[in-house]
Formats: structure tokens, C-alpha cells, sequence
């Protein structure tokens, strides 16, 4: 019984001294060891900011190099500059607990004993922080988009041969042929030849296409190398569709060389390279595709075309080399008469049909232009077309040419082809405003935009463009380039350098005469101190030789000069003489190795300025003069960091502003001394209706900005964002909400209203719903991101008895990191609402259960995609009402719905689900009608660890 006594007392003074002694020796320690305390926190402080630069030094090497960033990683850094801003604010605090008693001689503990607490807390904070850059995920700060050359198991390819054209039986059998060849172990170079015009570059593209759907390769890249081979293009061609970066890479060596060191890193995985449009050997080194001595490819196969079977077999060293031969009278037939239609069967044009497509040599290039122009023709162009002599495309293209009505067109012609097919719509549009093209009948840029776009069309309707989306390519023949070239060498005396005959080989006369010049990557080794031509409207040098200068007098004799492209050019300032060029408009000066840019403050007419990933760290103020500027793109110009301020303020006539991943330290309006632009200058742009800018914290936003005017925009608000990724949509924006009254300004609501690309961070505490973000309603919106915003609960709350007419026009549902999600969409819906949804992603969002009632399902009829991951309380994603755990009554007579063009499920991380879809009485068809009932989802999933991925 002692003993007991004993145990039991000696217990609960362990106890007593446990919750009563060590609490009040913690009290006393903040007063006794707060010395040593504060000394823990600022070697913490100094600790985790050596961390943080060596992470944010990672970070912007990695922005340099247009890689996203990890979430975590960006979460962290603002945590850490918020924690060691308190630190720091604790730290001066405490200065003041020296002075506090006795003048310091002895400690106040009223003073120290709060501060000492804060500090001991704090300086566990600061470690925890510390401790997780220890983490591996701290070691690769960046992620990677899936470049568009990897194949993976989920890739899908959807071919867009036109399924009359593989009845072209010559076509399909070289394929067939082609395929095996790259399936065999043994080939490591297959080639395919024969004359221009054949359709080699369209059987290449439609091979790229069915390798990928049948997944022979790990990766697939292709380029165009044309006659003068551009080496940073096919280089950046290669990379992009690998998945590596050389934005940074500035020498052709360079580039080369980490190219080499990615094929090779990468030897375990199998990849192609094809190479269309090989006009003579091309030294595999020098583009950084591994070989050997002899230029034979290591390590990847290759698929080349050119018109020269040596050019494959001696110089590329090719394995099998295949002859593309032009279609037999038969097939040349049925692929005119499928383009024709029934005129062919007319009884006056039928007798000229067999002539007219023998005149065509079987040469598909040929046949498709030909039977495009008479598709629409009279008898007489139907005669004039048996007068054409054999394959004679150059006749052909010059009768397109000469039946275009409007002479702007043709300008457009011969402009596009002078540029030897370098240049996108983009550039299309800043040399046609340069030339005045538009002048007569398009007040504003998008006006001109659009002119383009449908002069674009008419060019492809006379078959002097390939087919293709030109908003996003812009595709000619060589065949069609060099008749163009030989056009415009008659009509506006332009002068086309080549390799070994450039300036020195043209006389004086030539210069003078000459309307434009165009050097379109010749490796040109000097240029002439000056160039007389007075007449000259248009010079256009793309070469990347970083040892080519302009000298100081090169301009003086251009006066006449409208639109100049430099690209590629390694100088440290423009020459003096560019200030003679009083009538130039268009100036390019893209991906130029370019410091100094005050000159241009003397080209008083100039409209349009383009400096797409230039070097330059600074825009000077006599940027400002040029108040005549109209177009500005400063994409890319990753070392631009100071702007004068008043410079962009001072650009009234603006109408596009590009400032992607580029420029972003922007000033507050209210700063005592500016040193830097503010947002504030945007206000004058009166003219401004297009943007792309990215504003690192919402407190640089001033009020009034016009954004709510803009017809097309890219805006980033907050430092979580990055410009990876495509943007399809005119207007994007994307706004982290750490400021609780930015949604409150109207501008923000007007963009709202009309943006067809939301992205939304961290929504701030009494934001319980998207839909009641904008006043107005999404009236425009297709795809919707949220993420990390944990007082969400729903997209769409309940409403009573009320039908809401919502997102008509959503397309995709991106949700992540929403730790308090209930539910998507509740109440009763509109009609029209989300009856255009085809993808939904969702990504660790914690309390929902369901993703769909059944009720809803007849709406989603469209959907392709649906991914979730990580939902860890998820149990159905389709609930039928009579069974719903919530009890929620619906009335739904339904008992079947088909989800036919669902293609895509894919269930990650779901610890509780139980089921695909819990119904009573109804049937769900999904992927194109093949009916799954409950039982087989639910055993499927069982038997793969919850995981369900299924690709159709």
C-alpha cells in the first residue's frame, strides 16, 4: 500500500512539474537566455536568406529559359520574404528591450519577456523554412510542359489526311514502305526524293502524324531546311519539339552543342528527326544532331527528302532512299476531278479533261493549283489550259498571279516570297503597314489585321500559298518562291542575295534602281561602307553571323527606306546614319545582340518597333519622342529592366503593347522619386486595344487602367504566374487575389466580363463561389483555372427554385489545390449553361465527394476529358439523386445517358472511391457507346489500386 502511495505521488509531482514548473521555466527563459535567442534568430534570418538567393537565382535562370516554375517553389519565396520581413521588423523591436532599464545596464523582463516569446517562435519558423530547401523538391525548381515531339502513352494524333487522299495508292504504298524502313533496327537514315511539286513535304507531315499515333518513336521533332539553312531555326525547331530550351544560347555553336548533349543524354530513348527540303548536304554537327566523321547519324534515326537522291545518299549517307514518282494518268485524274466536282462530267468540258491533267506532268502540286483555278472557270481558261506545255508550274503560277485583282495582294505575294518563307502573319503585318499597303481603308491596326487575313485566303484560294491556318503559318512552294522572285525581280527590281553573290556582284545601276534588297541567311561576310540606293522601300538581312557590322555610313543613301529587318544581328549600337531614315516605318531589330537603342529617337515617322527577345537592359527616353509609334513588342527582352519613366506615358498614338516575359518591374504611382515606368503612363494610351504585360504584385495597379477597353489581351497579376503554355484565346488573364478590393475596381470587372481565359489564385476569405466574382456574369469565358484558394467552396452555389443561365460558353474546368471544395455546380441551371464542356481536371481538392449529379449529365454530353487526382474524400463522380448521401431530391425522368465523345478518364489518388457512377434505375454510354455498368468500373478499379486510366 506504501508503494503505491509512493508511485502515485512520485507520478503526480512528475506531472505537477511537467505542467507547472517547465511552463514558468519557459516564461523565465525568454527574459534569461533572450540574448542568445535574438543571436538564434538573426543566424537564422542570415541563413535562410543565403537559402532563398541561391533558390531565386535558380528561379530567374530558369524564367530565362521560359520554364514554368513549381507552385511550391513560388509559395515558398513569398513566405520566406514575408517571414524574414516580420524577422527583421521583431529584431528592431528588441533593440528597444536594451534600452529599457537603467539605460541598458539591466534588462527591463516587462520588455523582453513579450519580444523574447515572439523571437523564440519565430525563430522556429525561420528554421522550419530553412529545413525545407533540404527537401529534393527543392532541387529542380522548374517543370516542364510535354513539348509537342514526345510521344506518351496518353498522346493522341488525329489525322488530318483527307481520307479521299489515301486512296492515292502510290502514295500509300510508299508509306507502308517508308514506315517499315524506320521500324527496322538496322536503318538509321531513310530518305525520300523526287522532282518539286511531287507532295514530299505532305507525305513527311503525314508520316510525323502516324508515327506518333502508333507511338514508334519516344520523340518525333521536324524541320525545314530550304535552300539557304537557317541553323538557329532548324536548331530551335529540333528543341522545341524535344522539350529543350535555348532561348539563352545565343552563338550557333552553343545552341549545337547543348542540342548534342540532349540527343545523346537521351540515347536509351528512341528518337526521329526529319529534315524536309534538303537542297545540298547539311553537316549534322553543326546543327548538334550526334554523328560521325562522315556525317552518319548516331544515336536517332533520321527521315530526309530532297529532290537530289546524291544530296541523300552521298552527303546525308542515307540507308534506303525511296522515289516519290508523279502520279500515274489515273490518279492524276481522280485527284483532279475530286477538286473539280462534277464539272468534269459536263459534256462541254469533259473532252479537255484528259489533256488538261496530262499537261500536268503528275506532279500533285501542279494538278491541285490547276484544278483549283478552273474549278470556278469558263470553257475559254478550260482551252487555254491545254496551251500550258508540259509541267510548266511557272506558267501556271504566273497566270494565278496576273488574275489577282487587287494590287495590295500581289504586294503581299512578292513580299512573302522575298522573305524566302521566314516570316509569320505577324511579321506579314508589320512589313505590309511599313509599305502603306493598307493606308486606303483600315483606320487601326486590327482593321489591317483582319485586311491581312483575307488577303492570306485569296492567296491560298489562287493556290500561291500552301494550305494551312494562317493565323498560325504562313506556307509557299520553293517551286511558286522562285517564280515569285523572278516577278519581283522585274516589277520592283528587288534584289535577292545568295550564297558568294551579294553586293559585290550587282552593279551600281542595280542598287539604285532596286526597290528592295533581301538577304535571307547567306552567310554574307561584310557589308559596304555605303549602300547607294536611293530608291530602296524594303530591306530585309536575317543572318546570325556574330562577326557581321554595319559600318556608321551604310544608310545615308536610303531615304526613301520604309521597312528594315535586322534579325539576328550581333551589334552594340545602330549606326549613326539610321537617323537619315526620315520615312522609315517598320523597324525589326528581333533576337539582336543590341545594347543601345537611343538613336531611334530620331525616327520621327516611325509606327511600327519589334524587338522580340533583344538584349536590351534599357529603354531610353528618347524612346518617348517617337510619338508617331503604333505597334511596340518587346516580347522575350529578358534584361530589359529599366524603362524611363514618362517613356510609355508619352506613346499616345499605341495601339498593341507586348510585354510577355519580358519587363516587369514596374513602380508605384505614388513613389517620392521614380526611377522606373509606372502602370499609371498606360492611362494616356487612349488608342490601346492590345496587351500583353505581366504586373508582379497588384499593388503597382493604379486605378482607371484602361484594360477594360482592350479587345485582346494577355494580363498576369501576381508573381505565381509564368508564360509557358499556349494561349489560343484572344484574351487571357490571370490574376493572383491577394488584395481583396482589386476585383472591386472596374476595370477588372469589365475584363472580367469579356476574357475567354480565367486563371484565379488565392481567393481571399468571403470569396465562397466564382460565379459571384463577376457582377455581370462570365459572359465570354472558355476556360477556367483555380487553383490554391482554400475558402472555395463551390463554382456555382445553390439557388432556390432558380434557374441560372450560366457559362454558356465554357469549355474546360481546371481546379487545384481548393482544400475546402464541396461541390462544382449546385441548384438549378439555365438551359444553355455549360452545354459546350468538354474537359474537367481536378487536382487535390479535399472535401468533395462527387463531381457530377445525376441530373446534370444530359448537359455534358460533350465532354472528351475528365481527370481527378488526389481528392482523398471523392467517392462517386457520378451520383444518381434517389441514392445521393446528401438526400438532395431532383426529379429526373432520364434513365440513360450517352457520354460518346468522352475519350479520356483518367482517376489518380482516390483512396475512398467506390464506384464510376451510383444509380438506381439509369445506364451511362461512355466512350463512343460502349456501355460500362457500375460492378466492372468498380472491379476495375479495385484490381489497379484505385487508379483507372483509360485512353480511347
Amino acid at each position: 500500500m506504501a508503494e503505491l502511495v509512493i508511485s502515485v505521488t512520485s507520478n503526480l509531482v512528475s506531472k505537477l512539474g511537467e505542467y507547472l514548473i517547465a511552463p514558468i521555466g519557459r516564461q523565465f527563459g525568454y527574459v534569461l537566455c533572450y540574448t542568445s535567442n535574438v543571436q538564434d534568430l538573426e543566424n537564422g534570418v542570415e541563413k535562410l536568406e543565403i537559402a532563398r538567393e541561391r533558390v531565386q537565382h535558380s528561379v530567374e535562370e530558369a524564367v530565362c529559359d521560359g520554364k514554368p516554375i513549381h507552385t511550391d517553389i513560388k509559395k515558398w519565396l513569398d513566405s520566406v520574404e514575408n517571414k524574414v520581413n516580420e524577422a527583421q521588423n521583431l529584431l528592431k523591436q528588441g533593440e528597444s528591450a536594451n534600452n529599457a532599464c537603467f539605460r541598458g545596464w539591466l534588462p527591463n523582463p516587462m520588455v523582453r519577456h513579450p519580444i523574447g516569446r515572439k523571437v523564440k517562435k519565430m525563430t522556429r519558423v525561420i528554421q522550419e523554412l530553412y529545413d525545407e530547401t533540404a527537401n529534393n523538391n527543392f532541387q529542380k525548381v522548374y517543370y516542364e510542359n510535354r513539348p509537342k515531339g514526345i510521344v506518351t502513352p496518353t498522346t493522341s494524333t488525329v489525322r488530318s489526311i483527307d481520307k479521299k487522299e489515301d486512296v492515292l495508292e502510290s502514295r500509300a504504298s510508299i508509306t507502308e514502305e517508308v514506315m517499315k524502313a524506320l521500324a527496322d533496327d538496322k536503318i538509321c537514315v531513310v530518305g525520300v526524293y523526287g522532282p518539286g511539286g511531287a507532295g514530299k513535304s505532305k507525305l513527311l507531315e503525314d508520316i510525323e502524324k502516324r508515327v506518333k499515333k502508333e507511338k514508334l518513336f519516344d520523340g518525333v521533332a521536324i524541320a525545314n531546311v530550304s535552300r539557304n539553312p537557317d541553323l538557329k531555326t532548324i536548331q530551335g525547331e529540333i528543341a522545341d519539339a524535344l522539350g529543350l530550351k535555348l532561348m539563352n544560347v545565343e552563338t550557333v555553336r552553343g545552341r549545337a552543342d547543348r542540342l548534342c548533349e540532349k540527343l545523346e543524354r537521351d540515347h536509351e530513348k528512341k528518337i526521329l528527326i526529319i529534315l524536309d527540303n534538303l537542297w545540298k548536304k547539311l553537316e549534322l554537327k553543326d546543327v548538334g544532331i550526334p554523328c560521325g566523321d562522315d556525317n552518319k547519324v548516331r544515336g536517332c534515326k533520321l527521315l530526309l527528302s530532297s529532290r537530289n537522291r546524291e544530296v541523300l545518299r552521298i552527303g546525308m549517307v542515307s540507308d534506303r532512299e525511296f522515289r516519290l514518282n508523279e502520279l500515274d494518268d489515273a490518279e492524276a485524274r481522280r485527284l483532279f476531278e475530286r477538286i473539280t466536282g462534277d464539272k468534269v462530267y459536263d459534256s462541254e468540258f469533259e473532252p479537255l479533261v484528259d489533256g488538261v491533267v496530262k499537261n500536268c506532268g503528275g506532279l500533285p502540286l501542279f494538278i491541285i493549283s490547276l484544278a483549283k483555278r478552273l474549278r470556278s472557270g469558263k470553257l475559254a481558261a478550260w482551252r487555254n489550259a491545254l496551251t500550258i506545255q508540259g509541267s510548266d508550274l511557272k506558267s501556271l503560277v504566273e497566270l494565278n498571279y496576273n488574275d489577282l485583282k487587287d494590287e495590295r495582294i500581289k504586294s503581299l505575294f512578292l513580299i512573302y516570297a522575298l522573305s524566302y518563307r521566314r516570316i509569320s502573319l505577324r511579321d506579314a503585318l508589320i512589313y505590309c503597314l511599313g509599305l502603306g499597303l493598307f493606308n486606303n481603308f483600315s483606320k487601326t491596326i486590327e482593321d489591317a489585321r483582319d485586311r491581312l487575313i483575307m488577303d492570306l485566303d485569296c492567296l491560298q484560294d489562287s493556290s500561291l500559298l500552301l494550305d494551312s491556318d494562317v493565323t498560325e503559318v504562313i506556307r509557299m512552294h520553293d517551286i511558286i518562291v522562285d517564280v515569285a522572285i523572278s516577278i519581283a525581280s522585274t516589277e520592283w527590281n528587288a534584289l535577292v542575295g545568295k550564297e558568294d553573290c551579294g553586293f559585290k556582284k550587282w552593279s551600281k545601276d542595280e542598287l539604285r534602281e532596286c526597290a528592295v534588297i533581301s538577304f535571307p541567311q547567306v552567310n554574307i561576310d561584310e557589308l559596304p561602307e555605303k549602300l547607294d540606293c536611293p530608291n530602296l522601300r524594303m530591306f530585309l538581312l536575317y543572318e546570325s553571323n556574330p562577326s557581321l557590322k554595319i559600318p556608321e555610313s551604310f544608310f545615308e543613301s536610303m531615304e526613301k527606306l520604309q521597312v528594315l529587318d535586322l534579325t539576328g544581328l550581333s551589334i552594340t549600337s545602330l549606326p549613326s546614319s539610321i537617323q537619315f531614315l526620315k520615312n522609315l516605318e517598320s523597324l525589326c531589330l528581333d533576337y539582336c545582340h543590341l545594347e543601345d537603342v537611343t538613336i531611334l529617337g530620331k525616327l520621327k515617322a516611325l509606327q511600327f518597333l519589334s524587338l522580340v527577345r533583344s538584349t536590351i537592359a534599357r529603354l531610353p527616353k528618347e524612346i518617348g519622342e517617337l510619338i508617331e509609334l503604333r505597334f511596340l513588342d518587346l516580347t522575350g527582352c529578358t534584361r530589359l529592366k529599366d524603362i524611363e519613366p514618362g517613356v510609355l506615358g508619352s506613346l499616345i498614338n499605341l495601339e498593341e503593347l507586348y510585354m510577355a516575359n519580358g519587363f516587369d518591374k514596374w513602380e508605384a504611382e505614388d513613389e517620392e522619386s521614380q526611377s522606373n515606368a509606372s502602370l499609371t503612363e498606360l492611362k494616356n494610351m487612349n488608342k490601346l486595344r492590345t496587351l500583353d504585360i505581366g504586373i508582379p504584385h497588384s499593388s503597382y495597379l493604379s486605378r482607371d487602367l484602361p484594360f477594360g477597353k482592350l479587345n485582346k489581351y494577355k494580363i498576369q497579376i501576381g508573381g505565381v504566374w509564368d508564360w509557358s503554355g499556349e494561349y489560343k484565346e484572344s484574351r487571357t488573364l490571370k490574376l493572383k487575389l491577394d488584395s481583396g478590393n482589386l476585383l472591386l475596381e472596374d476595370w477588372v470587372q469589365r475584363c472580367l466580363q469579356r476574357t475567354q481565359d480565367l486563371h484565379l489564385d488565392e481567393l481571399q476569405d468571403g470569396n465562397d463561389s466564382i460565379h459571384n466574382l463577376c457582377v455581370k456574369g462570365f459572359q465570354q469565358l472558355k476556360n477556367l483555372h483555380v487553383q490554391n484558394s482554400a475558402s472555395l467552396q463551390c463554382i456555382l452555389p445553390f439557388t432556390d427554385n432558380v434557374h441560372c443561365t450560366i457559362f454558356t460558353t465554357l469549355e474546360s474546368l481546371f481546379l487545384k489545390n481548393l482544400q475546402n471544395l464541396e461541390y462544382i455546380f449546385g441548384g438549378y441551371l439555365g438551359r444553355k449553361s455549360l452545354d459546350k464542356l468538354k474537359i474537367v481536371k481536378m487536382d487535390n481538392c479535399g472535401k468533395i465527394k462527387r463531381l457530377f449529379p445525376w441530373s446534370m449529365m444530359k448537359k455534358f454530353l460533350r465532354l472528351e476529358e475528365i481527370e481527378i487526382s488526389r481528392c482523398h474524400l471523392m467517392k462517386h463522380i457520378i451520383v444518381d439523386a434517389e441514392v445521393d448521401e446528401d438526400g438532395d431530391e431532383i426529379d429526373d425522368d432520364s434513365k440513360e445517358v450517352k457520354l460518346c465523345n468522352l475519350h479520356r478518364l483518367a482517376l489518380r489518388n482516390l483512396p475512398e472511391i467506390t464506384s464510376f457512377c451510383k444509380t438506381m434505375d439509369h445506364s451511362v454510354d461512355f466512350f463512343d457507346g460502349q456501355q460500362v455498368c457500375d460492378m466492372r468500373i468498380i472491379c476495375f478499379l479495385r484490381s489497379c489500386a484505385w487508379i483507372l486510366y483509360m485512353i480511347v
